[in-house]
């Protein structure tokens, strides 16, 4: 699993070097271990701006700008996609970065609720206007094991956010002025679960971010991810 954390932590170094990206981080339950493998790559400097380690709900509040609202029970409390891009909204509105990554979760043996199990984490991922969310639950590991995979489940997400961002630039260059040829991908109305997986996507308008993240997020149909190996 180290390996494999910093294998992605090159690869999304590259991406990010690549485009002239900087990027952030917003911790809570892996406690600064993504930054920590952003930062073990020489000349981090260039493209690393900052990280937060947020562990409790009152530096969300602070550091952050977390809306206290989400972390009441009817919005799922503090492990959940609301909290978790409002924490990734935070560092990149704060730090300047193109991208922020967040993540909160439940990495045990304590910490579980009759609806979330040990392992469940929610990570987020701003890169410039776009977000993306995605929840996994790893079950019940033991403590650095569920870190690490949080980790790595993190990671992945930020490089599959950049490649959707160049994708979706790619694809409008391509597009033909006939309105038939613009078609939506991946982004059905629906449960959007699959073994333990949710996802929600959207867009940032910064100049009324408060609203623009809870009013955009919404589910989506996991029936084509993007294959994890790219």
């Amino acid at each position: 699993m180290v390996e494999e954390a910093a294998a992605l932590a090159s690869r999304l170094k590259h991406r990010l070097t690549k485009k002239n990206w900087t990027i952030s981080t917003a911790e809570s339950c892996t406690g600064g271990l993504i930054s920590s493998l952003l930062t073990d790559i020489s000349g981090a400097s260039n493209w690393f701006k900052q990280g937060w380690i947020v562990y409790s709900n009152d530096s969300k509040l602070r550091e952050l700008g977390v809306e206290k609202s989400a972390f009441d029970d009817g919005d799922s409390g503090a492990v959940s996609h609301k909290v978790a891009v409002q924490m990734a909204r935070g560092a990149r509105y704060k730090s300047s970065s193109n991208v922020a990554i967040a993540v909160t979760g439940i990495a045990g043996p304590g910490g579980a609720t009759a609806d979330k199990e040990v392992g469940r984490v929610h990570a987020a991922v701003i890169a410039e206007d776009y977000f993306l969310v995605r929840r996994m639950d790893f079950g019940d590991n033991d403590r650095l094991d569920n870190k690490r995979s949080f980790a790595a489940f993190a990671l992945r997400l930020a490089i599959e956010a950049i490649d959707r961002v160049e994708g979706d630039k790619r694809k409008e260059a391509s597009l033909s002025s006939d309105p038939e040829d613009i078609k939506e991908v991946g982004n059905s109305e629906g449960e959007g679960q699959l073994h333990g997986i949710e996802e929600w996507e959207g867009a940032i308008s910064w100049g009324s971010e408060k609203k623009t993240v809870s009013q955009s997020l919404k589910k989506i149909d996991l029936a084509s991810l993007t294959d994890w190996n790219d």
